[in-house]
């Protein structure tokens, strides 16, 4: 069983921080003092302790003389130095002795004693006071440097990308306490904001294209009405077009003009379907995937086909928009009955949150042209004109709008295939 780490905290590292300092500060503070009152009662005596002085006189009339140095409540003995305890008893008679008192005084002490004297109690004062500046001093500086700049400079630094609108970097700050959080909050805002402009970005140049793929398809028609009156013009100019070349020529203007009328519509439909906002469900995989299939089966039959069902996804719950799921595959399928020789394959797996839907037949195909347009909008090799690819169009954009992509290519040895892939987001 995994360990979860529980999250740190700046405001406990703090309190350990400044309870470290005040030990150190109070364990230097307390041996200053304690060396200083040692250097203290060095030179300044203690008023318990006695001078004791004895004089003897030898039997050889030389006199001895000793000084001795005695606490008065520490029980002390005089060494006398004698051969027999007779000896011992006759110098002691003749010794006298005499016990002066030590100045304890402060101005018994020399001048260089008085200054060393002062200079420890001062420093008994001042030197705790200069640990307790120092450690503070210290103790915000490590603390500033260790656990607040490092987030501050990334966060900053990170700013300064995006004030410059450059959001291509990542806010990397792996500590887990409130500025690790508030880096990862961030991260995670930096990378909506690169998404959204991502998607914004793809909008754009999607729109662009449909612009231009709506420039290329209107130019056929509005070649064909412009041939046809101008054809007209000339004709009425020489006087040569009779009722029946202007019937077929009338004829032929309604049915461009009918093509120019769908070409609307569909742009209408399009720019419906690119404001349509995605709606995520929990869909159970693969059973979900299996059922979409098998509703299409009755249009199969109606076109003689049969359909083949592969599925590489393990049981799994996902959020997805089960609409744009059906209007995507109901569209490619749509197409690829039209094609279709004797069966349409689907293949479906999921890889890294990526739903990928492999849709083949075993018809003739695209064509190298549509292959090489196949980021064109409203391209279609219909030539009748009833069917203007809006189908892919409309599946590309759906595609988009769930994350995911629509690509088209040819499998050997015949057919064509669409792969669309869908971003989805597995559930518990």
């Amino acid at each position: 069983m995994e360990k979860i780490k529980k999250p740190k905290s700046i405001k406990r590292a703090f309190i350990w921080t400044v309870a470290f300092t005040m030990l150190i500060v109070f364990l230097s503070s307390a041996l200053t003092i304690y060396v200083c009152y040692r250097v203290q009662k060095q030179i300044l005596p203690d008023s318990q302790e006695i001078w004791l002085h004895t004089q003897t006189a030898m039997a050889d009339g030389t006199v001895s003389e000793a000084k001795h140095r005695f606490t008065l409540d520490t029980p002390s003995k005089v060494s006398i130095l004698a051969s027999t305890k007779a000896d011992e008893e006759r110098i002691l008679e003749n010794t006298e002795f005499t016990v002066e008192r030590i100045e304890s005084s402060f101005s018994a002490l020399s001048p260089k004693r008085q200054l060393l004297y002062r200079v420890t109690g001062i420093s008994m004062v001042v030197l705790p006071f200069i640990y307790s500046v120092i450690g503070i001093i210290l103790c915000a500086w490590w603390f500033y440097r260790k656990e607040l700049s490092p987030p501050i400079q990334i966060l900053a630094d990170a700013t300064k990308h995006i004030r410059g609108q450059d959001l291509d970097f990542t806010v990397d700050y792996n500590r887990n306490d409130e500025l690790g959080r508030l880096c990862t909050a961030f991260e995670e805002m930096r990378q909506a904001l690169y998404d959204n402009n991502r998607q914004l970005w793809n909008m754009i140049e999607q729109r662009r294209l449909l612009q231009a793929s709506v420039a290329h398809d209107l130019r056929n028609p509005i070649a064909i009405v412009e041939g046809y009156v101008e054809y007209m013009q000339q004709c009425l100019a020489s006087g040569s077009l009779n009722n029946e070349e202007l019937q077929h020529t009338l004829s032929n203007l309604a049915i461009t003009s009918k093509r120019l009328e769908h070409y609307t519509d569909y742009i209408r439909d399009l720019n419906t379907i690119e404001e349509t906002e995605t709606k995520y469900s929990v869909v159970k995989l693969p059973g979900f995937l299996k059922r979409a299939t098998e509703s299409l089966s009755f249009l199969a039959e109606q076109h003689s086909l049969e359909i083949e069902y592969h599925s590489a996804v393990s049981d799994c719950q996902v959020k997805l928009d089960e609409q744009i799921f059906y209007r995507i595959v109901e569209n490619i399928f749509s197409n690829a009955i039209r094609y279709a020789k004797s069966k349409v394959s689907f293949q479906y797996s999921l890889t890294d949150d990526m739903l990928t839907i492999t849709i083949s037949d075993d018809g003739k195909g695209f064509s190298k042209a549509m292959l090489r347009k196949k980021n064109t909008f409203l391209y279609s090799e219909d030539k009748t004109g009833e069917h203007m690819g809006l189908g892919l169009a409309t599946s590309r954009v759906l595609s988009q709008k769930h994350g995911g992509s629509l690509e088209l290519s040819n499998i050997a040895p015949i057919g064509a295939c669409v792969t669309i892939r869908l971003a989805v987001r597995k559930t518990s």
